[in-house]
């Protein structure tokens, strides 16, 4: 009964060292799967900050352009781009408003 109880103890003991080294492995496969989706999470983020700014800057730059030729004195509606104009232009003010409200 002895070797019956000793034998138990030992195979018990193995199957704990074996499930142990599994689970270390799981334990690395994770760590290195959480390294990765935190590498990949910031790539997709310094992307987006990319993309947007990029889309961000050309409407900013081409607007504060249009505006600052209104302020000028020039047309920047579609009519009459670019010609002088003597006073307030309805159809200007329209483009202007409908910029500020995107």
């Amino acid at each position: 009964m002895d070797e019956e109880v000793l034998s138990a103890l030992a195979y018990f003991q193995e199957q704990l060292e074996e499930m142990s080294l599994r689970f270390q492995k799981l334990k690395d496969i994770t760590y290195k799967i959480y390294q990765e989706n935190e590498e990949l999470r910031q790539e997709n983020e310094e992307l987006k900050d990319i993309v947007f700014e990029k889309q961000k800057e050309p409407k900013g730059k081409g607007y504060s352009n249009l505006f600052r030729l209104y302020k000028e004195g020039y047309h920047i509606c579609h009519p009459s781009f670019g010609e002088r104009r003597k006073g307030d232009c309805l159809f200007c003010q329209k483009l202007m408003d409908k910029q500020f409200e995107e």
